[in-house]
């Protein structure tokens, strides 16, 4: 049991170090072994870096660290055991690598050479500036802290407190009756002159009265039609514009978007000329053949595929035409007896039922659904006809 216990803690002293620092000297401590693989401090503090910060947390300590370096063992014995498996040369897995690693390198260059290289010049950031002038003034805005009292005696012995050298903050939670901030050592959040705020009895020419405080004084006792109050100002704001350095960031920001859509559309101009490309758009903006044209088609080819297509090109560019319902059928019919796919002739005779419910063809497609597939009765002919009108 001694021997164990002692193994543990010696694992975890090492795991310790690489936090530490300790055994930097001597060079990078091998930590664990999977057959010839090597797990190193830095291999550890490299993947630990790579966690969430509640993970890191979670893994953090001597045994936290432990615990992370045995998953990182079990992750190796897995991978070895996959490669010898054979996995590695699975075809899918090698697509998807290769589909990361594309992805990847794709976003690797738009952040480096495009994103990464695009700059907001000076001289639009000014105009940009000027331009939304409104958008860059503020309103005057208080922040400040109070302690409520019932009492003038209660409210100017907490100030006494205070500048004996108590915290505002300590008072605040000792004395104050406002519950909404006494846990808060007695801080509100930021109040616009103009505003009000009626929960602690303060309305807009009293909050007007605190800008004339300085910011960290500590004021004598005020009345409120609350209580009695002592406020010590934390942080004003005068109104106005704000300054272009302040501002800086944030309109860059909105002008970036569109200044690095200019370079990826510059960008790909260029690399287009670099690597010769060519797009033969003639074979999706060709002028597309009339619906009496690809119903003749139909008619007069032998061939099933090209039928199938012409039959498919009228129904999907003359959904309304004279010709779509009976294009519809032979659609189901071609699929059904040439092709012998019936499920998806089943779903193009559906499909005229609900598309065409009024065609003649109607009667023959429930007759197929009912029928295909099956020896005909003798002598029995199919109801209505496949033929054109």
């Amino acid at each position: 049991m001694r021997t164990k216990v002692f193994a543990l803690l010696a694992a975890a002293l090492a795991v310790v170090c690489l936090a530490s620092g300790c055994g930097k000297k001597q060079g990078d401590v091998v930590v664990a072994r999977v057959g010839n693989v090597s797990i190193k401090q830095s291999d550890l503090a490299e993947r630990l870096a790579e966690l969430p910060d509640f993970a890191q947390r979670q893994f953090s300590g001597p045994r936290g660290n432990l615990e992370f370096l045995n998953n990182l063992v079990e992750e190796e014995i897995l991978y070895q055991a996959a490669r010898q498996a054979g996995f590695e040369k699975d075809p899918e897995i090698a697509k998807v690598l290769e589909a990361t690693k594309r992805r990847l390198m794709i976003q690797a260059y738009y952040r480096a050479d495009i994103e990464g290289k695009t700059e907001i010049p000076e001289d639009e950031i000014v105009a940009y500036y000027n331009e939304y002038d409104e958008a860059f003034r503020q309103r005057a805005r208080i922040k400040f802290r109070h302690i409520m009292t019932s009492t003038y005696d209660a409210a100017k012995e907490a100030r006494r407190r205070v500048l004996a050298g108590e915290t505002f903050d300590d008072v605040a939670r000792a004395v104050s009756i406002d519950q909404r901030t006494k846990g808060a050592g007695g801080l509100m959040s930021s109040v616009y002159l103009g505003d009000s705020l009626p929960e602690i009895g303060l309305d807009a020419a009293f909050i007007e009265r605190l800008f004339g405080w300085k910011v960290g004084e500590t004021t004598d006792p005020v009345r409120s039609s609350k209580g009695w109050h002592v406020f010590r100002i934390e942080e004003k704001q005068e109104a106005g514009r704000q300054a272009l350095d302040e501002v800086r960031d944030a309109i860059v920001k909105t002008l970036k978007p569109a200044k690095v859509r200019e370079r990826y559309d510059a960008t790909i101009e260029e690399l287009k000329k670099k690597y010769r490309v060519t797009v033969n758009e003639e074979v999706f903006t060709g002028a597309i053949p009339s619906e009496e044209e690809l119903f003749t088609r139909a008619q007069q080819t032998s061939d099933t595929a090209e039928r199938m297509d012409a039959y498919l090109q009228l129904v999907l560019n003359y959904p309304e035409g004279q010709y779509a319902d009976d294009a519809q059928f032979m659609i189901g019919f071609i699929q059904s007896e040439e092709l012998h796919d019936y499920e998806a002739a089943g779903n193009a005779f559906r499909r005229l039922l609900e598309k065409y419910p009024d065609s003649e063809l109607a009667e023959s497609a429930r007759w197929m659904l009912d029928n295909m597939g099956k020896e005909p009765p003798a002598f029995q002919n199919m109801p209505g006809g496949t033929g054109g009108r």
